[in-house]
């Protein structure tokens, strides 16, 4: 895995660019001009308090019962055998859905969560992070119909944790480029937070968390997949590399889309960055839906597919049902 990742190193970057990308790439807004404000995204949610995980673990597990019977410390993985579930499949006081706020860094901080339609702590359940573009917030993933109507799609299948940027960006194009390290580290710090409070509180599928988002929620999912090994895969639109690459420890599956109108160098190399993360060669055989190809060589576990779009810098209408479609492939298999 080290050699793997000085190859791609030596073959795409040496280090990321610190440069904003040009008003082409667009990577500092949402790209809808149609997603619902934050008041609309708090309204169409149930208040809730949410205290770091650190203060709520030893509350809210009880370690002398599991009523998945699975083992929270065994080995097997969701691609045989049961699920892993966490220590919220036995929590006494399971997290509510709704909104969520919290203090966490001396930053107020908040997120939604929804809930499967027929959730239970019977059996473990995906987890899946969706992020809003920058300029944007919640409600860009949080609203039912459209293209982007995660809820319904994953109503069955999964638990979604919808989360906000500081000051609605995760990377500050207007602040001055050597804070933005330093802002990586503080979103890091929120989502191992929030995967820790929902681990504790909720009954997960330790094996199959993944992240999603588009523009620059996709270029954060970027970081996730590459700096956090809980993530298992990542599906993003118009995403361009935030990390340095050199920093990565983690190789995630990856399902990666790029418009026509927004096919930049900057978003090219984030596609080839993960592509040869996950030891796949530039050949590949045609994919689902139409634009769409699965690249050959990847990991048995890390597969990469790419899929082009005829519009500009939007989430396409094939990116829900394909990221549902690539997501489901591993949870499906246990």
């Amino acid at each position: 895995m080290i050699s793997r990742r000085v190859a791609v190193l030596a073959l795409l970057f040496g280090g990321c660019s610190t440069d904003p990308p040009s008003s082409s790439t667009d990577d500092t807004s949402d790209g809808s001009s149609g997603a619902p404000s934050d008041t609309t995204a708090a309204a169409s949610t149930t208040a809730n308090t949410t205290t770091p995980a650190t203060s709520t673990s030893a509350s809210t597990t009880d370690p002398t019962h599991d009523s998945t019977g699975a083992d929270p410390d065994s080995d097997s993985s969701s691609s045989g055998g049961e699920p892993v579930g966490s220590p919220g499949c036995t929590a006494r006081t399971p997290l509510d859905e709704g909104e969520h706020q919290f203090m966490l860094d001396g930053l107020d901080r908040r997120y939604i969560l929804r809930l499967p339609q027929n959730y239970t702590p019977d059996h473990p359940w995906p987890l899946i992070f969706a992020l809003h573009g920058n300029g944007g917030n919640p409600g860009y993933w949080d609203a039912i119909g459209g293209d982007r109507d995660i809820r319904t799609a994953f109503a069955d299948d999964a638990i979604l944790v919808i989360p906000e940027a500081i000051n609605n960006a995760w990377r500050d194009y207007d602040a001055p480029s050597d804070t933005w390290p330093a802002g990586i580290e503080l979103e890091l710090n929120y989502f191992d937070t929030i995967h820790q409070t929902a681990l504790d509180q909720l009954c997960i599928d330790q094996d199959n968390v993944f992240s999603m988002g588009f523009s620059g929620g996709g270029s954060f999912s970027g970081v996730l997949g590459c700096r956090r090994e809980y993530i298992r895969a990542i599906a993003v639109g118009g995403s361009v590399i935030y990390f340095q690459p050199d920093e990565c420890v983690a190789t995630p599956a990856a399902w990666i889309t790029i418009g026509d109108g927004e096919l930049t160098p900057g978003r090219e190399d984030f596609r080839d960055f993960f592509r040869m993360l996950a030891g796949c060669v530039e050949t590949s055989t045609p994919g689902a839906p139409e634009g769409c190809v699965d690249y050959e060589g990847c990991g048995a576990d890390t597969p990469v597919t790419f899929c082009s779009h005829p519009a500009g810098h939007v989430w396409p209408s094939i990116g829900t049902d394909a990221t549902k479609a690539f997501f489901s492939s591993f949870y499906a298999a246990g």
